[in-house]
């Protein structure tokens, strides 16, 4: 039996997609098979139908390059010969799908037609059954229990205190500074660009000396979006800035301003109005999703491990032509 309605939720598309893919497709053939895995045929057209499932979710819209359809080609192979070497292990484990479950999947897919006549015609159009139709379900069932078997983990709430406690050096913010900023572009293509910014940098420099307010300056001379902010880019660290910028900022005490700063990519003012000394996230902060963190990869880790065992022993042939 499915333990989550999440879990049904994506069964239930997985189906629904085969089901309204219905069409008249070649019977199979040798020249319709794209791989085999362990004797197990895999056509065409079940790779057509998981590559237009993919392409939505990999891609913003449907109408893709060749080259980018070759690429969602080869990820859906690769999902139909995993899934085949995990419906092949449930059974060698003796893995059953509940009946119960496989009733309620069907009546729901029954539920997307607008009466039973029309599913049954959609069916026949396939030259399907029923009991062919339902062993299809039962195969995305035996899917999902092996990999709830193999590879769902579950941690507690003291796993997830143990893992905080024994790596603490990766939950530490770094140090950061409450930066305002001014960004002087320098375009390359135009004559003189360098000496025009420099220019413009200084006349920026003479109003902040003159007291003029730092963010009517920003307004007036950045080029960076954060100008309609006053130029209030909040706290940064590391890796937000060109080096030369931040190696000022660390430097420099709350309230101060800096010179002109020059990089490629013309000149930078900044002021620090804050900082923050490197902190620990506590972990009531982050328990929730650290434990999100590691339930992924750690699931992610036991998927892998599991295809790479399935492959090693199994017998997979691609005849896919580039």
């Amino acid at each position: 039996m499915l333990k989550t309605l999440k879990i049904f939720f994506f069964l239930f598309l997985a189906l629904s997609a085969f089901v309204y893919a219905f069409a008249e497709m070649p019977k199979e053939s040798n020249e319709n098979i794209v791989a085999r895995v362990n004797g197990a045929v895999i056509t065409k057209d079940d790779l057509a139908l998981e590559t237009n499932k993919i392409i939505p979710q990999t891609y913003y819209h449907g109408n893709v390059s060749q080259e980018k359809r070759k690429e969602a080609e080869k990820k859906a192979l690769e999902n139909l010969i995993n899934n085949e070497l995990f419906y092949q292990e449930a059974k060698k484990q003796g893995i059953k799908a509940d009946k119960d479950a496989v009733k309620k999947m069907l009546e729901a897919t029954k539920k997307r037609y607008p009466s039973e006549e029309a599913f049954n015609q959609a069916l026949k159009k396939q030259n399907l059954t029923i009991s062919i139709f339902e062993e299809k379900i039962e195969k995305i069932l035996l899917v999902d229990m092996i990999l709830q078997k193999e590879v769902m983990i579950t941690f507690t709430e003291q796993d997830i205190s143990d893992y905080y406690n024994n790596n603490k050096a990766k939950f530490m913010l770094p140090e950061s500074v409450k930066l305002k900023y001014i960004w002087i572009k320098r375009d390359p293509t135009m004559p003189d660009s360098e000496k025009s910014a420099g220019a413009k940098a200084d006349e920026a420099m003479s109003e902040l000396k003159a007291g003029k307010d730092f963010s009517e300056v920003a307004q007036k001379y950045s080029a960076d979006a954060s100008r309609v902010m006053g130029g209030d880019i909040g706290f940064i660290h590391s890796g937000r800035l060109p080096e030369e910028v931040e190696s000022i900022a660390y430097k420099l005490k709350t309230g101060d301003i800096s010179g002109k700063i020059k990089t490629d990519k013309g000149y930078h003012i900044i002021r620090v109005d804050d900082r923050r000394p490197a902190k620990l996230m506590q972990f009531e902060e982050i328990k929730d999703k650290l434990k999100k963190e590691l339930t992924e990869s750690r699931q992610e880790e036991r998927r892998n491990t599991l295809v790479e065992r399935l492959r090693n022993e199994a017998k997979v042939e691609i005849l896919l032509q580039d």
